[in-house]
């Protein structure tokens, strides 16, 4: 008569550790994400000062050689001053983006030019500067490109562009995850990018925050998700190697370019890395486009077009080098299969 052999009890030590060392490492993983994130977004304003800021002047040569000196007590390399041969050539290139503002010194006294739609914080700071110049302690300011009424500080280019980037990074993982045909991937990140384009362009112009073309700003949040999620489906269709490196493209969008797009800090105003790799990032081009079209009817805009067209290219490239990938190695474990034998015939 034979008898089952007991089960194999294991060690309550090595039960407890399969169980509670993944989930604490992921624990620890995630609280380490959550404050590299919370450094990353607070270094910058804390450390934020101006350096080489565009700035136009006009007047007579004794007149810019003062503005010179009493700019030059801000910082030296503060601001990046460019002379212009009056105040009309001052506004078009304020308009044309080439500087933040200008300081204008005439037979009545000094008036400062601002755009408050480019910055309000380089706005205050023009308006600090130039009333330095005047004995009075206060001098004329003309807003030559208003911010929207209803958003005075720009908060609402935060407000549009977090919430999409945070959001377009889950998209691009959750579709790939869910749909392993690559192009079917790509087709529903694309619906998707469309549909929160129409409705967040929408509500963004509904609420005050942007005042200019709404089909701009659409082409905008289409590219800026469309740009993000096609990356991340892409990566993590690249298998377990793509994974690792969609996490890399998360920590960089979230510690590099939500702080270096210049919504809460001035993209001159910026310490490095940031100044440098946030434009290049899709939510730091985002910003840019959104300010140019809607308040400065799209100039200096093309750089930053290129940039969200660009990470859209590299998102298909990858979805399509996966979907290579996938169909040689299913040609490979075709090929590796048992062989069929037939009979000799006879």
């Amino acid at each position: 008569m034979s008898h089952a052999a007991p089960p194999r009890t294991r060690p309550l030590g090595e039960l407890v550790g399969r169980r509670l060392v993944p989930g604490a490492a992921l624990a620890l993983s995630i609280s380490a994400i959550q404050l590299l994130f919370m450094f990353c977004l607070s270094y910058p304003p804390l450390h934020a000062q101006p350096r080489d800021v565009p700035l136009g002047v006009v007047g007579p040569e004794a007149a810019v050689r003062q503005i010179g000196t009493t700019l030059a007590a801000t910082g030296e390399d503060a601001f990046d001053v460019t002379r212009y041969s009056d105040a009309d050539a001052a506004r078009g290139a304020i308009e044309d983006r080439a500087v933040y503002g200008a300081i204008v010194v005439g037979s009545s006294g000094a008036t400062v030019l601002v755009a408050s739609a480019a910055n309000a914080s380089v706005a205050t700071m023009l308006r600090s500067e130039a009333a330095a110049l005047s004995p009075a302690g206060s001098v004329p300011v003309e807003d030559v490109v208003p911010a929207s009424e209803d958003d005075h500080n720009g908060s609402g280019f935060l407000a549009t562009v977090l919430p999409l980037t945070l959001l377009s990074l889950a998209l691009g993982v959750g579709v790939a995850l869910l749909e392993k045909r690559r192009l079917r991937t790509a087709g529903w990140i694309a619906m998707a990018a469309m549909t929160t384009g129409t409705f967040a362009s929408w509500i963004a112009h509904a609420m005050g925050t942007f005042t200019g073309s709404y089909w701009g700003t659409l082409c905008v949040v289409i590219m800026l998700v469309l740009g993000i999620a096609i990356t991340s489906a892409g990566l993590t269709h690249c298998g377990r190697a793509g994974r690792a490196f969609d996490l890399c493209f998360a920590l960089l969008l979230l510690c590099v370019g939500i702080p270096g797009a210049g919504a809460i800090v001035p993209s001159v105003f910026l310490v490095e890395p940031w100044r440098a790799l946030g434009p290049l990032l899709p939510p730091g081009a985002a910003v840019d486009a959104l300010r140019g079209i809607n308040f400065f009817d799209g100039a200096a805009t093309a750089g930053s077009l290129w940039v969200l067209i660009a990470w859209v290219a590299v998102g298909l490239t990858l979805i399509l080098l996966s979907q290579v990938g996938s169909r040689q190695e299913g040609l490979r474990s075709v090929s590796s299969g048992p062989s069929v034998l037939h009979a000799p015939e006879v």
